[in-house]
């Protein structure tokens, strides 16, 4: 599976470019109330920022909640170092995983929802250090939980196997924890965040529950593929933690071998366990989806770590630093700098030629939110692209309809009106639309991937109309 640049956007930026300039790309999940507006909010109020000082230019627009999210990024980084009591090897383990650096600056749910996770676990009431410090508890944690499961309710699983332990474990009462700080919290956080989406989507709705019938119950998301049950064991898990599984499973094996001496360990293992069985269930499954267990997994890893390198010689401190760095650095690197970049680099290139001209009109003749669009053009252009919206029973939807019979398609929505004025695809479909694209230049070509695959190709290339098109006279496939 494809660790593509282009989706995300249109899950958040995309959403609060259009609240606050007025236009921007919607998608499905915006239309059914899948999706909690308090992630875009925050981007929303960052543009109106820019907006009010007049400081909304392209790059800005584009910059700046990339920085917020470092931001706060970094203070999940931070929290974590905090929660193995500053240790070294630990700020080590969670700098260095390439998915991490890969992920971290990113506008995704994900990555927010792992910057959570991880900060409300560095101020969860462990009990397995000294008894007067965890005799004050801290309820800090359950504010986060409760935000992060609204903000992505696959994160419930975690936070559930946490609030049992806490629960049975409190030196408040238990009773008294449910009921002065569990519900208490949970109904503020939940009605606060059911009124802003109430608010937007204008009728009362609860995303969580709609994110679980529409995902779960349902199964919308396996039109966008499936996987075998134990896919996140043999691929996603290994992929995303890349040379770090070694530590990991180092890290797993201590644990069982030494349940009693690893209480918190079990627990963490318990929680990351759940987590990956009910999402094994799901058949759509993805890299990023395991992302949230990063924070734990390196916790795990530095446990052991931790103790071996106080007896350990320098020069095997030295060869275990030197094999984590360069891991994690040239799958970071690739991935950062290189995999899958030409459809981010198009926006600009796109932006200068339609200049400011905002009658002007662009296609994406690629896979489903290949690109970002208006969070990155910030041109009020007409931008098309093909959609993935859940087809009727017997129907596919629009992308898949394109790439069948790309002519068709075509003939079908230009048939009365203007063709775009530039065209973005990647080279794999130029050889079956030469007929459409007579009348254009190819303006622009970009290196995207070094493994092309099924629709998607090696380079990303931009067509600009130079003159009007004699409309296709055949209707057969290409």
């Amino acid at each position: 599976m494809a660790l593509a640049k282009g989706l995300r956007p249109l899950q958040s930026l995309e959403v609060a470019h259009k609240q606050v300039f007025g236009y921007g790309a919607l998608t499905w999940e915006w239309q059914k109330g899948i999706r909690s507006y308090l992630y875009p909010s925050i981007f929303a109020a960052l543009y109106s920022i820019l907006k009010f000082t007049g400081l909304d230019n392209p790059e800005a627009v584009v910059l700046l909640p990339r920085l917020f999210q470092a931001i706060v990024s970094t203070v999940a980084d931070y929290s974590f170092y905090k929660w193995t009591g500053g240790r070294k090897w630990a700020l080590f383990l969670i700098l260095t995983p390439f998915f991490w650096f890969y992920t971290s600056g990113r506008t995704l749910l994900q990555t927010m929802e792992t910057a959570l996770v991880s900060i409300a676990l560095s101020i969860f009431p462990f009990k397995d250090g000294k008894l007067g410090y965890y005799e004050k508890e801290s309820n800090k944690w359950v504010w986060l939980a409760c935000i992060s499961t609204f903000l992505r309710p696959t994160s419930a699983p975690i936070w559930l196997v946490l609030a049992i332990y806490n629960i049975s474990t409190t030196y408040q009462g238990k009773l008294k924890l449910v009921t002065h700080t569990y519900i208490p919290i949970g109904m503020i956080v939940s009605g606060a965040l059911v009124a802003l989406d109430t608010y937007f989507y204008g009728k009362l709705i609860i995303t969580p529950w709609e994110f679980f019938k529409f995902n779960v119950l349902h199964d919308i998301a396996s039109f966008y593929g499936t996987h075998p049950w134990y896919w996140y064991l043999s691929s996603g898990l290994p992929v995303v933690l890349g040379i770090n599984v070694l530590p990991v499973a180092w890290a797993i094996y201590t644990v069982l071998r030494r349940r009693q001496e690893n209480r918190t360990g079990m627990l963490l293992l318990v929680a990351a366990a759940l987590h990956l069985t009910l999402h094994s269930f799901i058949q759509h499954k993805e890299f990023r989806f395991v992302l949230p267990l990063l924070p734990i997994l390196m916790y795990l890893a530095q446990s052991v770590i931790v103790p071996w390198s106080r007896k350990a010689t320098p020069w095997k401190l030295y060869l275990v630093a030197g094999s984590l760095l360069l891991g994690n650095a040239v799958p970071g690197a690739y991935l950062g700098l290189v995999h899958q970049s030409g459809t981010v680099q198009v926006m600009p290139l796109l932006r200068e030629a339609i200049g400011n001209n905002n009658r002007s009109s662009i296609l994406f003749m690629m896979p489903c939110h290949s690109t970002p669009l208006y969070s990155h053009l910030h041109v009020n252009a007409t931008a098309r692209f093909l959609r993935c919206d859940p087809p009727a029973p017997g129907e596919t939807y629009e992308s898949e309809a394109f790439y069948n019979n790309p002519l068709r398609w075509w003939r079908a929505e230009y048939s009365s009106r203007q063709s775009p004025d530039l065209v973005v695809m990647f080279d794999v479909l130029r050889g079956r639309v030469e007929a459409l694209l007579q009348g254009y230049t190819l303006l622009h070509e970009l290196p995207h991937t070094q493994f092309p695959k099924g629709e998607v190709g090696e380079k990303v290339l931009v067509y600009q109309k130079t003159k009007s098109q004699a409309k296709p006279t055949t209707d057969e496939a290409i």
